[in-house]
């Protein structure tokens, strides 16, 4: 309950948003300070000296912003994790253990459709085992139908494909792809199965040989891929980036679990990483319609010129295709979706970190223009 008199902090909080035409109460404060997960940090206390001690909070007027824009933004029955993470993405100093509560929540959903999904973990037998029948059955066996999104993107990839001026550059791409045309991408009831399997039991369970079917499913059917090739000859392991275990851990998974790996990224992340990432999630909608609205544009006139070529560029390298797919199915993506897209950019920039660590300068220029606009706040490229 507020009390009866605010503290001359609070007093001054209230007269500082007056002067922005916003009006706030004592109890606005002390319901944004509620725990848990507080809106509003607490004042900062001073200890003036007195004998026997004492202290006495003062107004922190960089907090008026923050209490401007609960106020201005408050609304009956609104997620108060989602208001802390749009106030936090405007900049605004939203506590540090509120804002990674609700970093973590994708990742504790994710959990709990796994616990629900799969049941609980086998005490005895075969883990592998339990994991592939329990993602069966999740599953199943009927073929999915491509949706509106995924149609764009194709009709996109085979205009691209058939575009006589980028012929040869699809001739040389072929080359070094020379498998791209007996591939067998995986379709989108397997891609589903496998996903499964490497959200409960982790990375490590998608052999390098699938995860480079995956790639090629997200492209039109005989598109040379590098990314693909290299996952299908390169004897180095590609996923050693991510062979340490997640540092938190989620009851009721497997160690290596997808959700552990996502809970890790929002309880360790330094703070100034999740709010680069989330800026950057914030970014992909706009980058992907302009991206197709473009080349689109260029095949329609007859002209292929930039963006078709950097489409062409981006089937080649695959790096950006699974965010391309995102942000076009989420045009306006609520602060969930935002957040969900944001802590799977810091997964993947984090392994991309620590290969580019091992890679030279030609590799860490490769990646600087491969990778989209909104990834780069993230990469460690120099």
């Amino acid at each position: 309950m507020a009390r009866t008199s605010p503290s001359p902090a609070d007093r001054r909080l209230i007269d500082l948003a007056a002067q922005y035409g916003v009006e706030v109460s004592a109890r606005h404060l002390e319901r944004w300070r509620s725990r848990p997960n507080p809106l509003l940090p607490a004042h900062q206390r001073d200890y003036p000296g007195r004998p026997l001690g004492g202290s006495s909070s003062t107004a922190d007027e960089q907090l008026v912003a923050l209490v401007v824009w609960l106020a201005r933004n408050r609304r009956q029955g609104a997620d108060r994790g989602h208001l802390a993470l749009r106030a936090f993405g405007a900049g605004l100093p939203v506590p540090e253990e509120t804002v990674r509560h609700a970093f973590a929540r994708p990742a504790e959903d994710l959990a709990k459709q796994l616990r629900r999904g799969f049941g609980p973990l086998p005490v005895d037998g075969d883990l592998q085992e339990w994991v592939y029948d329990g993602a069966a059955d999740l599953v199943g066996t009927k073929e999915r139908r491509p949706t509106a999104v995924q149609r764009r993107v194709q009709a996109i990839d085979r205009q691209v494909l058939a575009t006589p001026d980028l012929a040869p550059g699809w001739q040389f791409a072929a080359e070094l792809d020379p498998g791209a045309a007996k591939a067998e991408p995986l379709g989108r009831t397997d891609f589903l199965f496998q996903s499964a399997i490497t959200a409960m039991a982790g990375p490590g369970e998608m052999a390098p040989d699938t995860i480079a079917r995956a790639a090629r499913g997200l492209v039109a059917d005989g598109a040379p891929q590098w990314a693909a090739h290299l996952l299908e000859t390169d004897p180095r392991d590609p996923l050693a980036a991510l062979a340490a275990a997640p540092l938190h851990q989620l009851p009721g998974l497997p160690a290596d679990s997808i959700a552990n790996h996502l809970y890790t990224v929002a309880q360790a992340a330094p703070i100034e990483r999740l709010q680069a990432a989330w800026t950057a999630a914030g970014e992909i909608a706009a980058w992907a319609e302009t991206s197709c609205a473009a080349v689109e544009a260029e095949l329609a006139a007859g002209q292929p010129a930039e963006a078709t070529e950097q489409w062409a560029t981006g089937m080649i390298s695959g790096a950006s295709r699974t965010f391309l797919l995102t942000g076009l199915a989420e045009p306006n993506p609520t602060p969930a979706e935002q957040t969900v897209t944001a802590v799977q950019l810091i997964f993947m920039a984090d392994a991309f970190n620590t290969t580019l660590a091992e890679t030279d300068d030609d590799g860490r220029e490769a990646m600087r223009r491969l990778a989209p606009p909104f990834l780069l706040s993230l990469l460690t490229v120099g």
